[in-house]
């Protein structure tokens, strides 16, 4: 699996609702300006944030989003509850939860009061650091890993903290001191989950599911087949239109519109591991036309498959 250099340089000027963010990456020096651009009407909530650090009070999510980032969390006090895979999993104070963003997430409910630090690492730095492969391959397959420290002489809340402030310091080498905390903190997290037999970091608890929450969990387990409206709606007990009504009331996407994200974010994976031929990737991820697939893949991650791909390969 291959990735990007550490200094990396990129930039992205993608749609986002309603601004569109533009960064650029030199030798791990971030800075941004937004930029008015108009919204197309069919686009969904993606974004490329890159190499971020943020302190932010926890909230509720109107809508799932996905960016293309890996993200690591940690939440001050209380919890936060998200749709994650079509699961419902509780993240509770003080445990660092990381995740690939490229997969639609949702935070549906939260105890209030509490700061959520977030660091959000491009994906081709992140395989770059050649981590684990049965650690990578769980994130990058859909899971939302959840540790709690288990040195009462560290505390990631701390740490993440640590991070904020030498972000926004907009010091080159306390940024290049987040990245590297965070990739030694990641192999601590990968060498316990090996040696725990992957139970160290798990994917949470679910909770109960509504029948919205069955459909987005019917969803993330058979986007790669050809599914309509009428099957998810089946998966609820649902009437089509009640479950279409319903759906967009929840989370402000249509069925189709959810499930393409789904389809995708898989689309992004099979690109990251290899070789696979385009057309090939489209008909696994559900698509009957590599047309569709490709305006999909463009409107959703702002470049064409073959771009994304060749974005995550070494730099000479």
């Amino acid at each position: 699996m291959a990735g990007g250099p550490s200094g990396l340089s990129a930039n992205k000027s993608v749609y986002h609702d309603p601004i569109a963010l533009k960064w650029r990456f030199t030798c791990d020096i971030v800075s941004f300006s937004n930029i008015m651009l108009p919204q197309p009407s069919h686009a969904v909530d993606f974004v490329t944030l890159g190499f971020h650090v943020s302190d932010a009070p926890a909230n509720r999510m109107a809508k799932p989003h996905r960016h293309d980032e890996i993200e690591i969390t940690v939440l001050e006090v209380g919890w936060i509850d998200y749709l994650f895979g079509g699961r419902r999993i509780r993240n509770r104070a003080g445990e660092l939860c990381v995740r690939w963003a490229a997969i639609p997430h949702q935070s549906v409910d939260f105890d209030p009061g509490g700061i959520h630090y977030s660091l959000k690492v491009p994906l081709a730095w992140f395989l770059n650091w050649r981590l684990p492969e049965s650690f990578v391959n769980r994130l990058l397959g859909g899971e939302m890993l959840i540790e709690k420290e288990p040195d009462p002489g560290c505390s990631d809340l701390a740490m993440l903290r640590r991070w904020h402030a030498a972000f926004i310091s907009n010091d080159p080498d306390g940024h290049r001191m987040i990245l590297l905390e965070a990739e030694a903190r990641l192999l601590r997290m990968a060498l316990r989950q090996q040696q725990a037999g992957q139970s160290t970091a798990t994917t949470g608890i679910a909770g109960h599911l509504g029948k919205f929450e069955r459909m987005t969990v019917f969803i993330a387990g058979n986007y790669t087949r050809d599914i309509d409206v009428a099957d998810v709606a089946t998966a609820a007990g649902m009437h089509p239109n009640s479950a279409m009504r319903l759906f967009r009331q929840t989370c402000g996407l249509t069925v189709l519109e959810y499930l393409t994200m789904h389809r995708i974010w898989h689309a992004q994976h099979l690109l990251t591991e290899g070789t696979m031929k385009i057309r090939d990737i489209a008909s696994a991820c559900g698509f009957n036309s590599p047309n569709r697939f490709y305006a999909a893949f463009k409107r959703l991650v702002g470049q064409q498959p073959t771009d994304f791909r060749d974005s995550l390969r070494p730099r000479p």
